[in-house]
């Protein structure tokens, strides 16, 4: 199901897919000739952008969350070239996105990205390589800084580490470290 934003299919040899079960709003977009787009079941999104300027595809998995704010494209939509050979230096890339993937508000993907299954993606992070599954990934350029992860859709309930010992250089009172 779209449930608000555009379509737009504008050439030749392109096809989007989207599995059962989804809920999608934003823009899916190929604006080149063999251009493709795959979101596999039970996949949501809130207002993504997700684009192809040039041949290529972008692949989502099953049960994948985008916030809001989230851009993708397998190209940088114009040609970087080399001066002295006139060669284009910068080729588009596919997008790969395993099964189970968070992307949280204002990710940014980039051509080439792959995201392995069960990651999440934190706010305003810029991916522009691989994140290995199971691993939580922040900043611009996106690095791993916790691996073994997985998350949930369900707000369950946080429970503090009883046996977690205090950092003595926190401002919090006692029962709050």
């Amino acid at each position: 199901m779209i449930a608000g934003g555009m379509i737009e299919l504008r050439n030749h040899r392109s096809s989007i897919q989207i599995g059962d079960g989804c809920n999608l709003a934003g823009s899916l977009r190929c604006r080149a000739t063999d251009s493709h787009i795959r979101i596999g079941n039970l996949t949501t999104m809130m207002m993504a952008q997700i684009t192809l300027h040039e041949a290529g595809a972008i692949t989502l998995g099953e049960d994948c969350m985008l916030s809001g704010d989230i851009a993708m494209d397998v190209s940088d939509m114009h040609s970087i070239l080399d001066m002295e050979t006139g060669k284009r230096l910068n080729p588009p890339r596919d997008i790969e996105i395993g099964d189970h993937v968070w992307l949280a508000q204002g990710v940014r993907v980039m051509k080439g990205a792959r995201i392995g299954q069960h990651s999440i993606v934190g706010s305003r992070a810029m991916v522009l390589g691989d994140i290995p599954a199971h691993s939580l990934a922040v900043g611009a350029p996106a690095r791993v800084v916790r691996e073994g992860v997985t998350w949930d859709r369900r707000r369950l309930p946080f429970e503090p580490d009883p046996y977690r010992i205090a950092d003595a250089t926190s401002t919090d009172p006692p029962g709050l470290r």
